[in-house]
């Protein structure tokens, strides 16, 4: 399943100034890998390099509160001078403008304190997992379109956003999913609503494994939205240069927006003014303040694999109507071509948006949503089916018109 360990072409873009210089190309040789726009998009966000904690933060962390490093100037912290950003920062896009209500959620045996962002009164629950480096609120835009007929429930994962644990370093896929199901069970109970698992990249991932731990008793479909096994694991190797490319930080949030809107990453100006800066966090560093991300995805590195082997025969055999949303064709690996084929899932494809389909296209995915729960009656009371005790003996129709007995001595029933 692509994602966020499943890296896509194109996106980030290398200051000339910073790219080396091209290697010569031997006699008859293939040409030399291309350092421009198809030099792979990360799908994760990118932490400073060679994190270092401090005391504000702990150990996620990336820069030094109020301590410069020795020969370095801000501008080179993050490779974007503060002339690049002309004018007033902009602020954050509140949360409330999409979700009804946030809480912090202690959950003792975890080790850890979930924020979580609810919408919606009634109905069918969307339990809703982000990619790594994201936070719940990529699901703002969403949560606000489905909210008025259903429920939305998203929070950030360990070691993101305003989540806070005992250890924020461990994002195997066993924690994680775990803490799906506790937040899932402390947020509605052990028995529940009716229950659909959301889950972007690596929360595809994620939703995946939790679905089929089978604790969460009412879970009654799953989506998963831009992952695929087989080209995430091809593209694991490519993942310590993809995370090197990307800045460490930013001396505005607009200069951070701009990089966003310019490198792909998102094309949702609404989604991302409330979705980007909880990926972020301002830090004093040197001589003024920068945003910084907040998790240091380059020490994720020991759990990628685990995110995604065994992914697509995980997703197959999960016993529930299943959706799998791509932003290209190209991404189905072998198993879920074959699943494909025989009807095991249904897949959307929305070519026009990147990774992050529910940020790019927040009205389609609502929709896709909307009609994958009212398809399987999600939520509503179940049409009964007919059984052999409850109708008579049916007798077969002939097919085409009976035609009417012809009077004796009509001319069709004279001999010829």
């Amino acid at each position: 399943m692509t994602g966020d360990a499943g890296l896509e072409p194109a996106g980030v873009m290398t200051p000339a100034s910073k790219m080396p210089p091209p290697a010569p190309r031997k006699s008859g040789g293939p040409p030399p890998p291309s350092s421009s726009a198809h030099c792979m998009r990360p799908t994760m966000m990118s932490p400073m390099k060679d994190a270092q904690p401090d005391t504000l933060r702990g150990p996620l962390s990336t820069i030094p509160d109020g301590k410069a490093v020795s020969g370095t100037s801000a501008d080179q912290l993050d490779g974007m001078p503060a002339s690049f950003h002309a004018g007033p920062d902009i602020e954050p896009g509140p949360w409330d403008q999409f979700f009804d209500h946030q809480q912090d959620i202690r959950i003792e045996e975890r080790g850890a304190t979930f924020r979580v962002y609810l919408a919606g009164a009634s109905g069918a629950v969307l339990f809703c997992l982000h990619g790594c480096g994201y936070t719940g609120l990529t699901w703002a835009a969403v949560a606000a379109a489905v909210k008025d007929r259903y429920r939305v429930v998203a929070f950030d994962m360990r070691g993101h956003g305003e989540t806070t644990s005992s250890d924020d370093l461990d994002l195997s896929s066993n924690t994680l999913a775990a803490d799906a199901v506790a937040v899932w069970q402390a947020v509605l109970g052990k028995e529940g609503p009716p229950t659909v698992f959301v889950g972007h990249s690596m929360g595809g991932a994620i939703a995946t494994w939790a679905a089929n731990r089978q604790e969460v008793p009412c879970i009654e479909g799953l989506v998963v939205i831009d992952v695929v096994e087989g080209t995430a694991v091809a593209s694991l190797p490519h993942m310590s240069a993809i995370l090197s490319n990307r800045p460490p930080s930013f001396p505005s949030l607009q200069v951070a927006s701009e990089w966003a809107k310019h490198t792909g990453t998102s094309k949702n100006a609404a989604a991302a003014a409330v979705s980007l800066p909880s990926q972020l966090r301002r830090e004093t560093a040197v001589d003024r303040d920068r945003w910084v991300w907040r998790t240091p995805l380059e020490k994720s590195q020991p759990f990628w694999r685990g995110w995604y082997e065994g992914l697509s025969e995980a997703f197959l055999n999960f016993k529930g109507p299943k959706v799998l949303m791509l932003a290209g064709t190209d991404r189905l690996d072998r198993s879920l071509t074959i699943g494909q084929m025989q009807g095991r899932f249904q897949m959307i494809v929305l070519p026009q948006a990147g990774h992050a389909i529910h940020e790019d296209e927040p009205g389609r995915t609502a929709e896709v949503l909307l009609n994958f729960l009212q398809r399987f009656q999600i939520g509503q009371p179940k049409r009964p089916i007919p059984r052999r005790g409850d109708v008579g003996i049916v007798l077969p129709v002939a097919a085409g018109p009976v035609c009417p007995a012809l009077p004796a001595g009509s001319v069709e029933d004279k001999p010829r």
